[in-house]
């Protein structure tokens, strides 16, 4: 499970640049550590979307699922990292509690956080920029979102990952998507299966969550994407990819 199952020649296709000074896209196969992913996530991508429009969560998977959405991700940046050690809380049930004689506030028992705060190290994609070009097969979500991001509007306030991560949303385009492309040229994340190495040139890869469906404890991963990427200005070469035109970039939906 890779790329999308929608047909998006000559569909419509709203790309945004999403960038900040930090990102964090927590790896689920990291424990102690908080190592985040490089490439801003598929799902990611979709839980962006959601918060911009103010979806309730948990809400809107159908609407980025496999053969209802298309979504290009393409780096715009070096993809450095820094590592930031932290002290973190306990935030298990029973150990966040509301303050006595005091409305609204909620405390940490002391006794909780002199035995189970924790020394953990985070780990942050440095001034992070992606490049995001969207097709819903939802045309009133499409057109909702088109609206909400070319005036501006911003339901929740838009983030790389964690919350604190505080993004801004520039460069908004509507576009037509164009069949082919240049395989030898593609700005964007390329399922694994279809990249060429090139001698003297590091493939640099990640395997991430790209759907999801809700269940009864909330959600779960229906399917991941192992990709290859590049940074910056320098693209991927692929010449048997699906890549596709968007305002003159060749990109591989997924």
């Amino acid at each position: 499970m890779a790329t999308t199952d929608l047909d998006v020649e000559g569909r419509e296709c709203l790309s945004f640049t999403v960038e900040g000074p930090w990102a964090h896209f927590r790896r689920i196969d990291a424990t102690t550590e908080k190592l985040t992913y490089r490439v801003m996530p598929r799902t990611t991508v979709a839980g962006l979307i959601a918060a911009v429009l103010g979806e309730p969560r948990d809400s809107y998977y159908q609407t980025f699922a496999q053969d209802a959405s298309a979504i290009a991700i393409s780096p715009q940046c070096r993809l450095e990292t820094q590592s930031v050690p932290m002290l973190t809380l306990p935030t298990k049930s029973g150990n966040i509690k509301t303050a006595d004689g005091v409305s609204g506030k909620t405390v940490v028992d002391p006794e909780d956080i002199a035995s189970e705060r924790k020394r953990r190290t985070f780990e942050y994609v440095v001034d992070a920029a992606y490049r995001i070009d969207l097709v819903l097969e939802d045309t009133e979500t499409f057109e909702r979102l088109r609206e909400f991001l070319e005036t501006g509007r911003s339901t929740y306030t838009p983030a790389l990952g964690k919350t604190e991560c505080l993004a801004d949303i520039t460069n908004v385009r509507v576009s037509t998507v164009e069949s082919g492309g240049d395989p030898e040229a593609i700005s964007s994340t390329v399922p694994e299966e279809h990249v060429v190495p090139t001698p003297g040139s590091p493939l640099r890869m990640e395997r991430t969550p790209a759907y999801m469906e809700a269940d009864e404890s909330g959600r779960k991963t229906t399917g991941f994407v192992s990709y290859a990427y590049s940074t910056g200005e320098k693209t991927l070469s692929a010449p048997d990819a699906p890549v596709s035109t968007v305002d003159g970039r060749t990109v591989c939906f997924l």
